[in-house]
């Protein structure tokens, strides 16, 4: 029996071609669906006569996504995410952005506190408001 004699330049290079093949295939089966990522929404919502003009009831997004809610209004107000729990006050004359990256799944009321009051930096009270609108975070 005739012996092969061993070249240790020529295993390393065996050894590292393989290793890329495995890494290039993994890439391709979980590269483009993981880092596919779900466009943001951004949607544009005026508060006016202590409700939202052209009422969007519910506004929906996909779990994982996130969305950006563009407030304006004609008073200053504490808008607030419940679930979420995101407050954002809002002076007449302004936008302001509520980013919200939609990790929960569910259905969250979004309510208006202290109409016409200075209400940055302090706690606001749970009232029984009728919520302005619902965000909906639906499930992937």
């Amino acid at each position: 029996m005739k012996k092969t004699p061993f070249h240790p330049s020529l295993a390393s290079l065996g050894l590292a071609i393989a290793l890329l093949c495995i890494s290039a295939q993994s890439q391709s089966q979980s590269g483009p669906a993981a880092s596919r990522q779900l466009p943001e929404q951004r949607v544009a919502l005026a508060v006016a006569q202590r409700k939202i003009a052209a009422k969007p009831p519910t506004i929906r997004v996909r779990q994982h996504g996130s969305i950006t809610l563009d407030w304006t209004t004609d008073e200053i107000v504490s808008i607030h995410l419940h679930g979420y729990d995101q407050l954002l006050t809002v002076k007449p004359g302004e936008t302001k952005a509520m980013r919200i990256d939609a990790a929960v799944p569910g259905r969250f009321p979004v309510s208006a506190h202290g109409y016409g009051t200075q209400t940055q930096g302090k706690q606001h009270k749970h009232h029984r408001e009728a919520p302005l609108m619902y965000l909906e975070v639906l499930p992937r």
